[in-house]
């Protein structure tokens, strides 16, 4: 009797006592919170500037990327969740040889043009360096194909600003899958000691790398089946090879293992690993460099303590953003920094209090009406340990002067002005009311050396875009009025088009190329009565905007960047002068599904006194336009008050010369 007492005993210690988390987890017994979170922080494998000129080699492979008991089969560089980190200094030329060794499986599929295809093709774009885009620098339009190779030969500039850049895959179709696979990395253009205050360097490579961190966030682990945006919907729009997929797992609480993926795991990574433990010390200051190396969310960055709620005990500055250095450091807005796909920034922290951290992204609502409707993750990327003893190190009081070529436009006169252009972005991946037709069409040409200012605007009147350009940064000028149309929907026809702003139950008289063709003047809409003031909440950026206390949306006036959020119903004026490099310039939204289904324009900067002759309108309208009176390009508040100083000053001289001519008369004695 006592034995059977004392077996029941056990078992019930055993029961109680029973921890569940050593459970066996693997590819059919899946595990939502064991994914090799805090493991220790590594940095990618790192290839430097040795010599002025130097080479190296990515290869493009697949490898089974492990987190804990997921095994994942992703195309990546060199056989790494994260690219190796590629440190350039100025005046490099560094050859780069890109290896395609993935095979032809499912004969690299191949569909029409702006639909996902060609998994196993390649190229590589140098993101956000001001560079030749002529081969066989960053040309983005060649083909690697599978089981090809390719040397490209990249002269860095020798007054090239240093910051933070990246790379990526970048082929048209393809970019999206092999993006959200991995295939990507940082890379930096290094800085001159001589050129930094002495804090800055204190926290930066060349001479302290140990606390110049770098981050790399990727959507390794974004499999989110709520928006159908993850990354086993891309594979099957992709037309990925089915071995690479997994729905060959079939799991034990039912369906596969892609369902339960898309329905369990929406993770970003950092530097190919799934939210590791950096060791920080009490007080030290740190240069972080953050990447978004994602296609389509948006990161809202800020240190929380272990509960999730902002902390005060951590000192945050901004530095750079996009790699150029700001005018001077500044302070977060809301305490977050925003880093849209594709961006970067460069902060400088340091943590008072000793204690556990975390750098998360969290949308917060009050961004909405800057943002509109835009992919926002929401999760943790790192957890920072912070002990030690105290340190008492300070942030710097400015910082580098950035070259020439980002001097500062704002004081620019419409004479000084040269080339005018407006970037229209539309609804289902339209842009300036066309999908991508390929590389012999040619939207805009620019002259080498000639001041440009532009106009982005977006009609979408729910969505925004993060708009990126290549080859030349540009300067923020201001919000402006929005004039252009909004977007309306034909039922029966499946159709969008534009409607006049000031009267949206109006057709605006210039509509896309592809209406023109298709439109039915018989069918009847279907579309129901409109509710104006929901069809225009976003409408207003020009009288909302407020970069000191406003929202994260908005971009600080004279900031440079190479990408930017064009929010729903806006009109955005920017300025560059494309300066050292002539050749084809790609723009396109950096939510890489628009870009790969036809959200993308070719211009080219010419030398100067070639034809500029482009294919700027859209069958017989110019992007921006709604009514036949309407100016191209639209007009900004600036724009409106010098031509209006201009009038006042041409008056001023008529009455000027008949107040003179007056007085001769009179002096004539005719009067």
């Amino acid at each position: 009797m006592q034995s059977i007492v004392t077996k029941w005993i056990v078992l019930i210690v055993y029961v109680l006592t029973f921890d569940d988390s050593y459970c066996e987890c693997n590819m059919n017994n899946p595990c939502a919170d064991r994914l090799g979170q805090g493991n220790k922080f590594q940095e990618p494998v790192q290839e430097s500037s040795v010599s002025k000129k130097w080479s190296m080699t990515l290869t493009v492979d697949i490898a089974t990327i492990t987190y804990d008991w997921l095994k994942l089969k992703r195309r990546v560089y060199n056989g790494n969740a994260a690219g190796p980190t590629i440190t350039v200094k100025r005046g490099d030329q560094l050859t780069l040889n890109l290896i395609n060794n993935l095979a032809p499986e499912g004969n690299d599929l191949q569909r029409p043009m702006n639909q996902l295809n060609h998994p196993n093709t390649t190229n590589l774009h140098t993101h956000g360096l001001h560079i030749s885009s002529e081969s066989p620098q960053d040309d983005v339009l060649i083909e690697i194909g599978p089981k090809q190779r390719h040397q490209f030969v990249y002269q860095i500039h020798a007054d090239h600003s240093p910051g933070t850049y990246w790379y990526h895959a970048h082929f048209h179709g393809s970019t999206l899958l092999q993006v959200h696979s991995g295939l990507s990395g940082i890379l930096i253009v290094e800085d001159g000691v001589d050129e930094m205050p002495r804090e800055l360097s204190a926290a930066s490579c060349p001479d302290n790398c140990d606390k110049d961190i770098q981050f790399l966030f990727q959507p390794m682990l974004m499999f989110d089946g709520k928006s159908r945006r993850g990354f086993g919907i891309i594979q099957d729009f992709g037309g990925d090879y089915e071995g690479f997929k997994n729905d060959g797992y079939n799991v034990t609480s039912g369906g596969t293992l892609t369902d339960w993926l898309a329905n369990n795991i929406n993770l970003y990574t950092t530097n190919g690993q799934y939210l590791p433990t950096l060791d920080m010390l009490t007080g030290q200051m740190y240069r972080f460099r953050m990447v978004n190396a994602g296609g389509e969310y948006t990161h809202e960055l800020y240190i929380t303590d272990v509960a999730g709620q902002l902390t005060t005990n951590c000192d945050i500055l901004e530095i750079a953003l996009d790699g150029v250095y700001l005018a001077y450091p500044r302070s977060l807005r809301h305490g977050q920094t925003i880093l849209l796909p594709g961006a970067r920034v460069d902060w400088l922290l340091k943590c008072s209090v000793p204690g556990t951290y975390k750098v998360a992204s969290v949308p917060d609502p009050v961004h909405n009406l800057s943002l509109g409707v835009i992919l926002r993750y929401r999760g943790d990327l790192v957890t920072l340990v912070v002990s030690g003893a105290d340190k008492a190190d300070n942030f710097p009081k400015f910082l580098p002067k950035n070259p020439p070529y980002l001097s500062d436009l704002r004081s620019l006169t419409q004479e000084d002005i040269k080339g005018r252009f407006v970037v229209e972005l539309n609804p289902q991946s339209y842009m300036n009311r066309e999908l991508w037709s390929g590389p012999s069409k040619y939207r805009y040409k620019m002259a080498l050396g000639e001041p440009q200012e532009w106009h982005i605007l977006n009609t979408d009147a729910v969505e925004a875009h993060p708009l990126h350009m290549h080859v030349n940064h540009f300067q923020v000028i201001s919000y402006n009025n929005y004039t252009g149309g909004v977007p309306r929907n034909e039922s029966s026809a499946r159709l969008w088009y534009l409607s006049d702003i000031n009267d949206v139950e109006k057709k605006c008289d210039f509509q896309y190329k592809e209406y023109e063709s298709v439109y039915d003047p018989t069918l009847k809409f279907e579309e129901q009565p409109i509710d104006v003031s929901e069809k225009l909440k976003y409408w207003g950026h020009d009288t909302r905007y407020d970069w000191e206390n406003g929202t994260l949306g908005y971009e600080r006036l004279g900031d440079w960047r190479d990408v930017l959020v064009v929010p729903p119903l806006s009109n955005i004026t920017i300025r560059f002068v494309p300066t050292d490099y002539h050749g084809n310039v790609m723009i396109h939204c950096h939510n890489l599904a628009h870009e790969d289904t036809g959200m993308m324009m070719l211009l080219k900067i010419v030398k100067k006194g070639e034809s500029t002759s482009a294919s700027v309108k859209s069958g017989n309208a110019y992007p921006g336009t709604c009514r036949k009176n309407d100016r191209y390009p639209p007009n900004n508040v600036s724009t409106l008050n010098e031509l209006r100083n201009r009038r006042l000053d041409y008056i001023k001289k008529i009455l000027s010369k008949w107040q003179l001519n007056l007085s001769r008369l009179v002096r004539a004695g005719a009067l």
